[in-house]
């Protein structure tokens, strides 16, 4: 099978398309035959060697995937030969989703939203479930008010969507230019009074300003310089999410004045695990949204396919996230 490996850690040069055996299917696993993977920051951030630099290369990135069962083990049920699923695999998979088969642990997979193409489908896992992590941390729901820092990006737009699915209406966001505006109004059905330019003198007045004081709940999707932002917005017994940084010593003296609570966000957290249990709660999350997408309760995410799998796809996705104008999802097809 054709793969693109990282050689070394450091620029996107180092990756190299090459040729690996089909994995070999294992007890508990499903293996997939991709149709489509999405590219993520923590891409990048490992390619770096930030974090994750003691890992042995050449390795194989890539976190989330929709495709088509190509085998079952068979001690696992629920699925078979032919079925259309799509998956968050962490690094519990045989390699990650640079590749055009995995063989993944059953618990991490579920049937595709019929609604949503294989592109589309493989842009949800590990974004829509970060954002709806850090939701629940922030304990997002009907009747509060909830800011969103950084609401373009791939993590931001399934929070925005979800948000406004379960029925939280004074929402408010951030937005770096007038594309970015653009794309949240367009695509995620915000107003202009819901954004505001964190570029701007006095933006997090302005916020408070617009929402009548602080918000009930944070979700921070940026980390520093922005997280102080975030902890000034909150309202006293307030939730601040952050899927990026812990607060400073002065940031947390302010949630300590606030009374309000501070949550850390790691998509990965059950994947370390070892209880195979735990790894279940992937399954169900995707399910869920599966239903929300087939419902109609959320649109498909935006996507930019940037090409098939290829090196020259992969240094491409990634030279634009790390150009930090990503609006939506990149995907890969194969």
């Amino acid at each position: 099978m054709k793969v693109i490996e990282l050689r070394a850690y450091g620029g996107s040069e180092h990756f190299r398309e090459t040729e690996r055996p089909v994995p070999e299917l294992r007890p508990g696993e499903v293996r997939i035959q991709l149709r489509a993977a999405s590219f993520n920051p923590i891409d990048y951030q490992i390619r770096r060697g930030q974090p994750g630099a003691t890992l042995a290369t050449p390795l194989i990135l890539g976190r989330d995937l929709s495709g088509v069962v190509d085998a079952v083990h068979g001690d696992v049920g629920g699925f078979q030969l032919g079925d259309d699923v799509y998956a968050y695999i962490g690094k519990l998979a045989s390699s990650g989703t640079y590749a055009e088969f995995v063989s993944v642990p059953a618990e991490l997979i579920a049937k595709k939203p019929a609604s949503l193409s294989h592109a589309e489908a493989a842009a949800v896992p590990v974004a829509a479930i970060t954002a709806g992590l850090a939701l629940d941390k922030a304990r997002a729901a009907p009747g509060m008010s909830l800011f969103i820092a950084g609401g373009a990006g791939g993590v931001g737009t399934f929070a925005i969507g979800l948000a406004r699915a379960m029925g939280v209406r004074d929402l408010m966001t951030t937005a770096g230019n007038t594309a970015s505006r653009d794309y949240l109004i367009d695509h995620c059905g915000l107003t202009d009074a819901q954004i505001v330019y964190y570029r701007a003198t006095g933006f997090v007045e302005t916020a408070l300003a617009r929402n009548g004081g602080g918000f009930d709940g944070v979700v921070d999707l940026v980390g520093v310089p922005m997280l102080p932002a975030c902890c000034r917005l909150l309202a006293r017994d307030g939730n601040l999410a952050s899927v990026v940084d812990a607060p400073g010593k002065d940031d947390f003296e302010l949630l300590f004045e606030k009374n309000a609570s501070f949550h850390a966000v790691g998509a990965h957290a059950y994947s370390l695990s070892p209880e195979r249990n735990d790894w279940l709660r992937y399954r169900e999350r995707l399910d869920q949204l599966a239903r929300q997408f087939d419902a109609k309760a959320l649109g498909p995410p935006p996507i930019t396919i940037v090409g098939p799998l290829s090196t020259a796809t992969v240094r491409d996705a990634h030279h634009r996230m790390e150009s930090n104008a990503v609006r939506g999802k990149l995907v890969m097809t194969f």
